[in-house]
Parts: C-alpha cells; structure tokens; sequence
C-alpha cells in the first residue's frame, strides 16, 4: 500500500514569515536538529491531532553523513596547522 493510497493525495503549502519569527523558527528548530520546514510541520500535526501520519518520507542521511565528514575534515586541517605553528 502506498503513502497515496494510505494517506490520500498530499497538497503543498507556502506561507511567509517575519524576520523575527523566522528567526525563532530557526532557533526553536534547532533544539529538536529539525530543519525549519520538519519543526512547522511536525508543530502543524501536533496542534491539528494529527499524530498517526509520518512526517517526513525522505531519507537524507547520506546528506547529513557527507556534510559532517566535511566539517570534521576542516577541524582536523585545523588542529594540523595548529600543531605545525607550535613548532
């Protein structure tokens, strides 16, 4: 059974924020590492008592995966010229 059959047809919706409450969007979404859209919805489905529907179908892991890489690439390159600067 697909998520079309189980669910029904999924419909997009687009909304505009302030600054300000984009600001706090941000930051609220950060405490739980949700992106801004993942913590709208999920605050949607919890307001609404939506609770049994999944929140996010896609998998990005691989996304997640590589971009950390890079990070603790770039610290390691770091703690490399921090060491070769003491000598």
């Amino acid at each position: 059974m697909g998520i079309d059959e189980k669910y029904g047809k999924r419909i997009q919706i687009t909304f505009r924020i302030t600054p300000v409450a984009m600001d706090r969007l941000e930051r609220a979404a950060g405490l739980f590492r949700m992106t801004p859209g993942e913590y709208t919805k999920a605050v949607l489905y919890r307001d609404l008592g939506v609770f049994e529907e999944p929140l996010d179908q896609r998998r990005r892991a691989w996304k997640h995966k590589k971009k950390q890489q890079l990070v603790e690439e770039e610290e390691e390159q770091q703690l490399e010229i921090a060491k070769h600067k003491d000598f």
